[in-house]
């Protein structure tokens, strides 16, 4: 019993001086890693209120970090790292650890000029570690940028939440835009605001990126000033847009960057309830600047696209032109719009086999008349060839008037039945073939007041204007046109029908 007994205060003796032993070693080398936190913190300015280790628990977190570093600032409630793997960091100086998770941090990036930085840097030193995030989240908080002053945004992203899985950062990730690598995404924003320019301001409420899925509510590109502020703006004739869209996603969503460029790829992309206001004052001189068309637009593109489908539905363009101070803008609309694009890309552009720009268009025409579009062009073609074709259905003059009437003091009665057009043209000129059908067309020319008809101007046009098309069937007009290329590609489009609408009516 003697034996024993000594065996068994031997055993316990071992186990206390064991204990003892781990608890001065844990906290030592708590003590250790909480001053090498310290001191790295110190290092590039930051402040903090408390750094906490616990190697028998494997986490570590740090209490109110703040960094403030050349015109950056990053203040955070919390930074908790959790399921450490000790043995990888003293064996291989890996830190691999099961969780990282930010609590509402605040990231202020301040691009104008501010106080002289004070902080000591001596070179950025070459990143040796190899690091493993199996999963970060972040929940709440903002991004910020400020330009001209700190009050003012450029850009600010409401935070609702973001989480990764298998987060990596060697010596090679932090040479990239985008410093790790990541297998999982999941990011949600409450609000976000742009400030684009003098004129415009970009707007979402809501963003959600899940596995490359992306879906953004209630986006918006919305004008700085009113219409009569607008032109205040400007010295020349320049459009106001004013953009809304209920919905945008992306079935795949990936980007990468390479060599200061950017390239946006996805699959699918399906845009809902678009509306788009477009005004112009035609009172303003004219913008005599070239206008290149779409295709030259899209190759010189600083950032590289590829869309390969997308889906616009149920959506309207209205376009309003101020020509005269005293009288009512003219209207065009185009309502109930729903088309497809496929192969929206500038990727390649010395492939032979690079894909053509398809667009397809149905739509109503001042509300009431039926129209549909086909249109194509190939972006790596340097003379910007295209073609477009379409049909129009029946269209009242008396709908075509709230644009006539108030932008070409003309007023015109009767209804177009149909209209066919098909034209292929490029930088420089276009021709094709247009055949328009009417019936009872008459014009009336008003006097430069727009209140009343000019009887006798309105008489000669009307004696000019056939009615051959009244109960027969009308024949193709051929048609060439040059284009001015200080004018936009919509403005080409607008020349190769009136040039056609011209022929059918003389």
């Amino acid at each position: 019993m003697k034996k024993a007994g000594k065996i068994s205060l031997g055993v316990l003796a071992g186990v206390v001086i064991l204990l003892i032993s781990l608890i001065v070693i844990n906290n030592y080398a708590e003590s250790r890693i909480k001053k090498a936190i310290e001191g790295n913190l110190k290092k590039i300015n930051a402040s903090f209120t408390e750094v906490d280790v616990n190697l028998l628990r494997r986490n570590a977190q740090i209490i109110d970090p703040q960094i403030n570093f050349k015109g950056k600032t990053l203040k955070v409630d919390t930074i908790q790292l959790t399921q450490i793997q000790i043995w990888d960091y003293i064996k291989d100086k890996k830190l691999i650890a099961g969780n990282l998770k930010i609590s509402n941090p605040v990231v202020k990036i301040y691009n104008f000029k501010h106080e002289k930085d004070t902080t000591q840097n001596s070179g950025t030193p070459e990143f040796k570690k190899d690091i493993l995030l199996k999963n970060v989240s972040v929940n709440g908080g903002s991004f910020q940028i400020f330009e001209k002053d700190s009050t003012n945004h450029r850009l600010y992203t409401k935070l609702r939440s973001i989480k990764m899985d298998e987060v990596r950062i060697n010596s090679n990730t932090v040479k990239e835009a985008v410093p790790f690598d990541y297998d999982l995404i999941l990011l949600k924003s409450d609000s976000i605001f742009y400030d684009l320019n003098a004129q415009q301001k970009m707007t979402l409420r809501d963003l959600q990126i899940e596995n490359n899925k992306v879906t953004i509510k209630t986006f918006k590109l919305a004008p700085k000033y009113s219409k009569a502020e607008h032109q205040k703006t400007t010295k020349v004739e320049k459009d106001r847009y004013d953009l809304t869209i209920d919905e945008i996603s992306m079935d795949s969503f990936t980007w990468n960057s390479d060599r200061d460029t950017i390239a946006i790829r996805n699959g699918f992309t399906e845009l809902k309830r678009a509306r788009l206001d477009i005004y112009r004052n035609k009172l303003k001189p004219d913008d005599l600047s070239p206008k290149p068309l779409y295709s030259e637009m899209l190759r010189k593109l600083p950032v590289k696209i590829a869309l390969d489908s997308i889906r616009i539905t149920k959506s309207n363009i209205k376009y309003e032109e101020n020509i005269h101070a005293d009288r009512e803008t003219g209207v065009v609309e185009f309502s109930n719009l729903n088309a497809n694009i496929s192969n929206l890309t500038n990727i390649g552009l010395e492939r032979k086999d690079f894909p053509k720009i398809r667009i397809r268009v149905n739509t109503d025409f001042m509300k009431s008349a039926p129209l549909s579009v086909d249109w194509s062009f190939n972006v790596s073609d340097p003379g910007d060839r295209f073609q477009i074709s379409g049909q129009m259905g029946n269209l009242a003059a008396e709908e075509m008037n709230r644009f006539l009437k108030p932008a070409m003091n003309v007023q015109a009665k009767g209804e177009i039945l149909n209209m066919y057009f098909n034209f292929a043209g490029n930088d420089d000129s276009a021709s094709g073939d247009m055949k328009l059908e009417y019936k009872d067309f008459k014009v009336e020319v008003l006097k430069k007041d727009g209140s009343s008809k000019n009887k006798l101007v309105s008489t000669l046009a009307n004696l000019i204007v056939s009615n051959k098309a009244l109960n027969k069937k009308a024949d193709y007009k051929e048609i060439s046109v040059s284009r001015d290329k200080t004018r936009s590609f919509w403005n080409y489009l607008w020349k190769m029908i009136k040039s056609g609408a011209l022929k059918a009516f003389l």
